[in-house]
């Protein structure tokens, strides 16, 4: 499961003297992807910035009087090079495909 990382005085984050509001999110897994929800009010439809670098998840988003931001732990589980997301009426919704499990196969061995 994606692991959260808190704001580090649980309200906000400043950095640069800009405080970070953590967004209202939801976390869901099935067999096949992990599903990040972000409600993400004001922003506008281009407005999210999604990173996925070094195994975290970044939301990055300006709104009116505030700066969202949050970050989540990823699984070495996910595919990094298919993720996706997108933005519609102030909720941004990421899609973390999972790589297929690993299992061993058996090696045919021909004859000469």
């Amino acid at each position: 499961m994606l692991g959260i990382t808190k704001p580090k005085n649980d309200a906000a984050r400043k950095a640069d003297d800009k405080a970070f509001t953590a967004p209202a999110v939801d976390v869901y897994e099935n067999d096949n992807e992990f599903l990040v929800l972000a409600d993400l009010p004001g922003v506008p439809q281009d407005g999210a910035d999604v990173t996925l670098e070094n195994d975290r998840l970044v939301l990055q988003a300006p709104a009116p009087g505030r700066q969202y931001r949050r970050e989540f732990a990823v699984p070495p589980s996910v595919d990094a090079e298919t993720v996706s997301a997108s933005m519609k009426a102030g909720v941004l919704t990421v899609h973390l495909p999972k790589r297929a499990p690993y299992k061993p196969r058996q090696i045919a061995v021909r004859t000469a």
